[in-house]
């Protein structure tokens, strides 16, 4: 079941990125606005999901705090997607209802992740369970892409809000089927959080993984609202997503392979590369056929990068602390996200997107730094055959 939960889990990141910006610019608000809205979730990881780690770790029933939180993510959007008209407009309440919704969903992640890893444990292989959180991308953005119509007038109505909603519901759902991971667990102790951090192929991890992050701000935030600008329907929007999805589902599914071929530290240079040269094409190209295929590299920007930080943290990680590890991950990679997102609206509204995505293509000289330099220190190959893929 952990397959269906990764599926509509991801639905709504599909929706949350491709199509609610352009919502919320729809309804009037302004690139600072819509990038502080969207600041909401990523602020909170820095310090939530640690506490739902917590309390997973503790109570030994990862499955069951996985089912509250997923509950309370559906319920706390529920004043997104029922507000309409000039109550939708107002600021104040989608600000509430994105702290409501986030408060719980920046939880739900990494406590996937953690009952995934303990299934790869018995021998399955993370790729092909987390390849069905792809496969409900692809399906949400080009659904929501169709029935939004090949204008972007229908924006401002509850149809985007409305789907998102209805992927949260099937994300509760499909928590009820979920079971426990079947590993011993323990109360994570404040000693067990720096002994976690003192391991330098896990520091290497979380900070690449919160430079990127932040790097990856402008598509996660204002890559629908670009397409907007240039004049696409939003059917193309999902088909631009639905590429970029397809090429990760690739590199998740075949991840193991490379990672039995090349360390850790190659695969993350790869990734912070082609990131780099995917954003210079961003904010060069202006033919829509071409910017769309360029998407495909999502597979490296977001594929190559999480299957190695996931494989970096269950090498390192002991099963008792599985979900603090995960957690660690989701806080560090948000860090960036919370940093990037407050800035790129204030970059959008008075330079536009081109700027930002040039920014972000210099931005990813940094996590390749780190990386490098880990390489100089011997770090970096850590986990090339034991970790799962």
């Amino acid at each position: 079941m952990i397959e269906v939960f990764y599926f509509f889990l991801f639905q709504v990141v599909a929706i949350g990125m491709a199509f609610m910006p352009a919502h919320l610019g729809a309804l009037g608000l302004s690139g600072a606005q819509i990038s502080t809205a969207l600041a909401v979730s990523p602020l909170l990881a820095l310090v939530v999901p640690l506490g739902w780690a917590w309390l997973a770790d503790r109570t030994q029933r990862h499955d069951r705090v996985l089912r509250f939180i997923a509950f309370g993510a559906w319920l706390g959007f529920s004043p997104l997607a029922w507000a309409h008209g000039r109550a939708a407009q107002s600021f104040t309440l989608i600000l509430t209802g994105y702290l409501g919704y986030a408060t719980f969903f920046v939880g739900m992640g990494g406590l996937a992740d953690a009952l995934a890893v303990a299934r790869v444990r018995a021998g399955a292989i993370y790729g092909r369970l987390r390849l069905w959180g792809s496969v409900g991308y692809v399906v949400a953005a080009v659904t929501v892409g169709a029935l939004l119509g090949p204008y972007a007038v229908r924006l401002r109505g509850p149809l985007v809000p409305c789907a998102m909603w209805l992927a949260l519901a099937g994300a509760f759902v499909a928590s009820l089927g979920l079971g426990g991971t079947g590993e011993a667990s323990t109360r994570p102790r404040l000693a067990d959080v720096r002994a976690l951090l003192a391991e330098p192929g896990l520091r290497l991890i979380l900070l690449a993984g919160a430079l990127h992050w932040a790097c990856m701000s402008p598509y996660n935030v204002f890559f629908g609202v670009f397409l907007r600008d240039l004049g696409l329907a939003p059917l193309w929007w999902g088909v631009a997503y639905a590429i970029g999805v397809t090429a990760e589902m690739l590199v998740l599914l075949y991840f193991h392979r490379l990672h039995a071929r090349a360390s850790l530290d190659t695969l993350l240079a790869a990734a912070f590369v082609a990131s780099a040269l995917r954003w210079v094409g961003n904010a060069a190209l202006r033919a829509p056929a071409a910017l769309i295929a360029l998407q495909a590299l999502h597979g490296m920007t977001f594929g190559m990068f999480w299957s190695a930080a996931i494989a970096l943290v269950a090498s390192t990680v002991p099963p008792k602390l599985r979900a603090t590890g995960q957690a660690l991950l989701v806080m560090a990679i948000n860090l960036g996200g919370a940093v990037g997102n407050l800035a790129v609206g204030r970059v959008y509204d008075s330079a536009g997107p081109g700027r930002l995505f040039a920014v972000a293509a210099a931005g990813e000289l940094l996590p390749l730094l780190v990386v490098l330099y880990a390489r100089r220190l011997g770090i970096g190959t850590l986990a090339r055959s034991t970790a799962p893929g």
